[in-house]
């Protein structure tokens, strides 16, 4: 009798041990894994860090949240455990009942009650349900292989070195054209003021000399004024000067920006059943569109999957599955998340 007792007993213990290792492996699959009647198992994403104080940078990550309103049945730790116990749905339904119950009264007693690579249980003085995780896992994927590491900041170092003043042939050269300037800036108008005195007085001299000695009479000669003829050629090139000072003027009214409307991938599914033929899937999923559900066909996992609705949000995508399972003989749909989902 001690010996079947102790049969049973281990039998429990690889049964545990084997639901720990189920849930943990569908974590990396899965953003949400629900233990029925327990509660349900969340992954939740966290970038890269850096810690400026200690220079560790921690690549990014999952992590998992407990939430204890997630007690009822979706169907994926049951179906996963069955496939891989060789046994029946119900059977695995009744073996998963009976270790909840089991975890319930160690819980119940101050017991911790632990699952490896995911957390620990315990109840605190009122009786709450307080949960620890465990640190030993990453559960996203891609991010395997990388780990933590530190990277002190480098130190720069100034040499003082001596500035060489650089020869600029141009910039001497333009110095020198400057002072040319400058210099022939004052010396020109005094060379002409000097060059202009003898030939003014040479001027007055000669008009004295007409004033005294001459008798002719000088007519006054008639100042004309000769118009520059414009040429049609003259016009054109006028014209074309003024078009191009107006182009240069001329602008357009900007025309607005079309923004093209984001498209969101929807990534979170709900499914209804699923089959190894495409042709079931969408007969299915023609059948459900005849009640009113946003059915679709998808491929995950080798199976084609009939989709009630899908969302991009999951909390979007939770209150729909619980608002389906209300509904009459839809209580085994369940929630398919991709693995490329936003957190």
């Amino acid at each position: 009798m001690a010996a079947i007792k102790l049969l049973i007993l281990q039998h429990k213990i690889r049964f545990m041990q084997d639901i720990n290792k189920y849930i943990s492996g569908l974590l990396f699959i899965h953003d949400c894994v629900i233990l029925p009647g327990f509660g349900g198992f969340v992954t939740n994403y966290h970038a890269a860090e850096h810690n400026e104080n200690s220079h560790t940078f921690q690549p990014p990550k999952k992590d998992v949240l407990f939430n204890k309103n997630l007690t009822y049945n979706d169907g994926l730790l049951l179906n996963y455990l069955a496939k891989n116990q060789g046994v029946t749905y119900q059977e695995a339904k009744r073996r998963i009942q009976d270790e909840v119950q089991q975890a319930w009264l160690l819980l119940d007693k101050g017991e911790a009650v632990s699952f490896d690579g995911v957390g620990t249980f315990r109840q605190d003085e009122n009786n709450n349900l307080l949960f620890d995780p465990a640190d030993t896992e990453n559960f996203l994927t891609d991010a395997y292989g990388m780990a933590s590491f530190r990277f002190p900041p480098l130190q720069y170092h100034k040499n003082a070195r001596e500035v060489v003043p650089i020869y600029n042939a141009n910039q001497n050269m333009n110095q020198g054209i400057k002072r040319t300037l400058k210099i022939a800036a004052v010396v020109l108008p005094i060379i002409g003021l000097l060059t202009l005195i003898p030939y003014t007085k040479s001027i007055r001299q000669q008009q004295t000399a007409g004033y005294a000695f001459g008798d002719s009479s000088s007519e006054p000669i008639e100042a004309t004024h000769s118009a520059m003829p414009v040429n049609d050629d003259m016009e054109q090139v006028l014209d074309i000067a003024t078009d191009k000072r107006q182009a240069l003027f001329y602008s357009e009214e900007p025309k607005p920006l079309i923004k093209k409307p984001e498209t969101i991938e929807k990534v979170y599914y709900i499914i209804g059943a699923s089959y190894k033929e495409e042709a079931n899937a969408k007969y299915h999923a023609t059948q459900f569109k005849k009640i009113g559900f946003d059915a679709e066909v998808i491929f995950a996992d080798d199976l084609y999957r009939v989709s009630l609705n899908s969302f991009d949000s999951k909390v979007n995508a939770l209150h729909e599955l619980r608002r389906i399972r209300n509904t009459p003989n839809n209580d085994k749909v369940w929630l398919y998340a991709r693995q490329n989902s936003p957190e």
